[in-house]
């Protein structure tokens, strides 16, 4: 029984061990703070819990299956799956428009999802769409490896990041600012030439606070701008008295203290709209306090730290990058959510990965450290070789060894 559930675990075990732990902290916590969205959108507690315990258990099965998937076809399935997310994120931009013409659209629920489908029931192409992304560009770093300081190389890479970046960015700004940030990020790493980076980044950044600023200063309404500036400005000019939900999630966390006041018993986390998902990190140091939220972050540092680790030691480029673009974003996710919790960031509605509610979310992440495992079951396998060959040799050398003692023996007698 032991060994059948050793050849289903694969991979690095301290990795397992951290999203372990996150998925219990997530099993507790989202029970405990789902009685406010569960109020306001009629939901029975105990049916909405036990959808987040079957998306985890779902989410472990598709885990444990891609990890058994050798790392490298990923890299031909992500050109695929590059197409496919074009398709469907045009397909969202076009309803986000025509839902702005037809007046469908109410200003506060973007249109990010697929509704109505069969089983799944709700899906978010921007979440598949940053992971498949990732990968693909893995891909076309290694493609292109030995010409990666020419020009003409960086459009063929920079190319379908913006365009990707482009059509998330007019309902989802903050996935779209991260999702950019992190091929950026990778695009070093993989050792693209640093001026273009630098350029592109600049202009990136240039052309989205002029939007903003023209979105402030004349009143425009396009995409979901308004909401946009809203948030930075409350950010900005934030009323400590206010009863906003950054002021409300600082309050939590300050309530907890060192201690906490015990799992279930939240106050502040029941006026956080998003208390189960968004603003989760709030009602965790609320309710856990500080010793256990510490474990948290440490267990994103580790997992972080893992993933460079098994970057490191993987012998294919594509490996290499896949993992420390994966693991990078993950974790810096991790990091946004924390940051608008505590008041460092402005709300972006990024949730916290492995632990807040979330169907799209949790099982797409849960596929992305799949991938991760993959690679690192890799390298597992060539280190097993390696020392397999390092064996066989010594003995093959002992033997040899004896071989010429027992002739000299033979020659003297």
């Amino acid at each position: 029984m032991e060994k059948r559930t050793k050849s289903l675990i694969l991979g690095d075990r301290i990795i397992w061990v951290v999203i372990v732990f996150l998925s219990f902290i997530s099993l507790i916590e989202v029970y405990s703070s789902i009685g406010k969205a569960a109020y306001d959108h009629g939901w029975s507690i105990s049916a909405t819990v036990v959808k987040h315990v079957v998306i985890v258990v779902v989410s472990y099965i598709l885990m444990i299956g891609i990890s058994h998937v050798p790392f490298k076809w990923f890299s031909g399935m992500s050109k695929l799956g590059f197409w496919l997310c074009l398709i469907m994120m045009g397909v969202m931009v076009v309803i986000a428009f025509s839902s702005k013409l037809t007046g469908a659209a109410d200003g506060h629920a973007a249109s990010r999802w697929l509704d109505d489908i069969p089983i799944i029931g709700q899906f978010q192409p921007s979440e598949i769409a940053k992971f498949v992304l990732l990968i693909f560009l893995a891909r076309q770093i290694s493609k292109y490896r030995e010409s990666l300081k020419e020009g003409d190389t960086f459009k063929k890479l920079i190319l379908p990041v913006v365009v990707i970046s482009a059509l998330i960015f007019p309902e989802n700004f903050s996935t779209a600012a991260l999702v950019f940030l992190s091929c950026i990020v990778l695009m070093y790493v993989g050792g693209v030439n640093k001026k273009y980076l630098l350029w592109t980044l600049a202009v990136v950044v240039a052309l989205v606070g002029i939007f903003l600023l023209c979105s402030f200063v004349f009143k425009l309404s396009v995409f979901r701008s308004e909401t946009w500036v809203n948030r930075i400005n409350d950010w900005l000019n934030s009323d400590k008295d206010a009863m906003t939900q950054t002021n409300i999630a600082k309050i939590a966390i300050a309530s907890g203290g060192l201690p906490g006041v015990g799992i279930g018993n939240t106050v502040q986390g029941r006026y956080l709209n998003e208390s189960h998902t968004d603003f989760i990190y709030s009602v965790i140091t609320e309710e856990m306090g500080l010793v256990w939220v510490l474990l948290i972050i440490a267990a994103y540092l580790i997992f972080f730290i893992r993933c460079m680790s098994v970057s490191r030691n993987c012998d294919s480029f594509f490996g290499q990058l896949t993992v420390a673009g994966l693991g990078f974003l993950i974790t810096f996710q991790a990091m946004v959510n924390m940051g608008v919790a505590t008041g460092y960031l402005p709300v972006t509605g990024q949730t916290l990965p492995l632990v807040s509610y979330g169907g799209t979310s949790y099982v797409l992440t849960c596929c992305a450290v799949g991938v991760i495992l993959s690679v690192s079951n890799h390298n597992a396998k060539k280190k097993r070789l390696a020392q397999q060959q390092v064996v066989e040799t010594e003995q093959a050398e002992t033997e040899n060894s004896n071989t010429e003692k027992n002739t000299e023996n033979e020659s003297d007698n």
